[in-house]
């Protein structure tokens, strides 16, 4: 009697441990791996704590405005049923971000992204847009992840390097935004891009760090390539020199 009570005694030890061995592996393993399987089909993994994100954020839209978003939502997600074809599955998804972050719907923008880049990642602006999406969020690291990965896929485009430039502003780091200014005028010499989008932000960065001197210099620079919009910056450099 004694033995059989030992048998079982050891039976329901195993089982405790197996149960633990279990609830260890799933906490500590099985939300990695599920990690692992988006960052394989997406190229895209979340760096960021997810209790820490915002999923939603209040907008400012016009009852008509968020009417017509809701419908177009409403029409895209009655496509998805039914589309085949790739380049429309990408089109629906794009759009259907864009929509979903207009209505402050970051959680469903978020996942339309993911959607998209299971079809393909390799589309700059989807990574571009993605990252607004996860600086909205507050996914910082993600963010600039994702700016990164535009600027790797095409690192003559003006627009990827302002907008990883507005991620090191809002996690205050000014010695970035500087260097990502520079690396983009930098690289940008060597293409048939032009780079008064970034001379633009790059004064106007200087001018609101009060390096006035250095943001006029970048405004002589910007009025000589947009000499039609030359009364303009010359109305913000006379501001500067007040």
């Amino acid at each position: 009697m004694i033995k059989k009570y030992k048998i079982i005694i050891i039976a329901l030890v195993l089982i405790i441990f197996a149960a633990g061995g279990w609830w260890y592996y799933q906490k500590n393993y099985g939300e990695n791996s599920e990690k692992d399987k988006t960052a394989f089909t997406t190229g895209f993994i979340l760096l960021d704590d997810e209790k820490n994100l915002s999923w939603s954020g209040a907008v400012q839209l016009t009852t008509e405005a968020k009417t017509q978003f809701e419908n177009e939502i409403a029409k895209i997600k009655a496509d998805l049923l039914v589309a085949k074809d790739n380049d429309q599955l990408l089109a629906d998804y794009s759009n259907l971000a864009i929509y979903e972050k207009s209505l402050g719907n970051y959680r469903e923008a978020y996942d339309a992204y993911l959607n998209s880049l299971k079809l393909n990642d390799q589309f700059r602006v989807t990574w571009q847009n993605f990252g607004d999406v996860l600086l909205s969020m507050k996914a910082y690291k993600s963010a600039a992840m994702a700016y990164k990965k535009a600027i790797e896929l095409n690192k003559y485009l003006p627009e990827s390097y302002v907008k990883l430039a507005d991620y090191y502003k809002a996690v205050g780091n000014d010695a970035e935004v500087e260097a990502t200014y520079k690396t983009a005028l930098e690289t940008i010499k060597d293409s048939l891009e032009s780079d008064t989008l970034i001379l633009d932000a790059y004064a106007e960065w200087l001018a609101g760090k009060g390096r006035n001197i250095e943001a006029i210099k970048i405004y002589e620079e910007l009025k000589a390539k947009q000499p039609s919009n030359g009364a303009a910056i010359d109305r913000k450099i006379e501001n500067l020199k007040k």
